[in-house]
């Protein structure tokens, strides 16, 4: 569960804590048990470090109502009398940082150490300040039992009072009030909680529009990329299809010039038809002798077809004439399909 989750880390973060499950009475009288995480924080006072003893109670209204911190000083230890955060009993009152939310053990743990660091609830009782050990009736399962001393007779009314409403702290860690708190300490802090506030949701909403302008620029930043190696893959592929061109256009150059020569030189000459179409190796005579032979199969087909329409052949004789020239017109056109992938492989052999 999220406490489960939220005390682990507590204990991860700070050894120096460890859960417990103690009974627990409120000030309507409710008595329950109640996990709690006792033992020390730590604080950094004045370049030292000092362990500040504390029981943190966890109701069952937790996380939507923060937990229930004390003081829980030793026999040498006496606590600030008008501290800003701790009353005379140990109940621990924070008016910073709210709780929200997003709170949780670990960021409640780090807020009291840092405020305990500014200024320390409890310091150490000189032996003359040490008052001798008060025995009382113990009240069974009753949270915190604080040893008071006895009050004196026109104050003992007020004490009385005082102890019956500070028997047990809210259940609502951070109040906005402190009953022992200075004035002006409890005036500052107002008003640095009010400053805190302004800065806090003004850098929310600054933190908020930047990340809303960063994440949009980086969107734009990957249509930039994707748009780059677009436009390099055109180019690259432009590049290839120029020198294809510039390629061809060389080698149309080239037989142009040699045809020109050729239509120079044979210009007055009477050339045989014949003659004239040669091919320049055996491959393209071969070809020529191959392709001439399809175009002549070619003919004799579309005359038999004729033959048949004018009723001069037979279809049995047409079937086996087709059949037969098929056959031949089918082995000149793979002999000359052979042939011009000869050439083709000859000639990237050669480039």
């Amino acid at each position: 569960t999220k406490v489960q989750a939220e005390v682990k880390e507590v204990l991860f973060q700070t050894k120096s804590l460890q859960p417990v499950v103690e009974a627990f009475v409120f000030n309507d009288g409710k008595m329950t048990n109640l996990l709690a995480l006792k033992g020390t924080v730590p604080i950094y006072y004045k370049g030292h470090q000092y362990n500040i003893p504390m029981k943190i109670c966890i109701t069952k209204e937790y996380p939507q109502k923060a937990p229930i911190a004390y003081v829980t000083p030793t026999k040498d230890m006496r606590i600030h009398r008008g501290h800003p955060n701790v009353n005379e009993s140990g109940s621990v009152y924070m008016s910073y940082p709210l709780w929200q939310a997003g709170s949780n053990l670990v960021t409640l743990i780090i807020a009291l150490s840092e405020s305990f660091s500014k200024k320390p609830p409890v310091y150490r009782a000189t032996t003359a300040q040490r008052r001798p050990p008060q025995y009382r009736q113990q009240q069974p399962q009753q949270a915190y039992p604080v040893a008071r001393p006895v009050a004196r007779p026109q104050y003992q009314q007020q004490q009385q009072q005082q102890q019956a409403v500070q028997r047990h702290p809210s259940t609502n860690l951070y109040q906005a009030s402190n009953p022992y708190a200075d004035p002006k300490a409890q005036r500052k802090e107002e008003l640095l909680q009010k400053a805190r506030e302004a800065l806090t949701t003004n850098t929310v909403e600054r933190l908020s529009a930047q990340t809303e302008e960063i994440t949009r620029l980086l969107d734009y930043e990957q249509k930039l990329k994707q748009n780059k190696l677009a436009l390099a893959r055109g180019k690259a592929e432009m590049e290839h299809e120029k020198k294809l061109l510039e390629s061809s256009i060389a080698a149309l150059d080239t037989q142009g010039k040699t045809l020109n020569a050729w239509i120079s030189e044979n210009k007055n000459k009477e050339v045989d038809v014949d003659e004239a179409i040669d091919g320049r190796d055996t491959w393209s005579k071969q070809i020529l002798d191959e392709v001439a032979k399809d175009s002549a199969i070619e003919d004799a087909l579309y005359a038999l077809d004729k033959a048949l329409e004018d009723g001069r052949i037979t279809l049995d004789v047409f079937m086996k004439q087709v059949r037969r020239l098929s056959k031949q017109q089918f082995q000149h056109r793979a002999l000359t399909h052979k042939i011009m992938e000869q050439q083709q492989q000859k000639k990237a052999m050669e480039m």
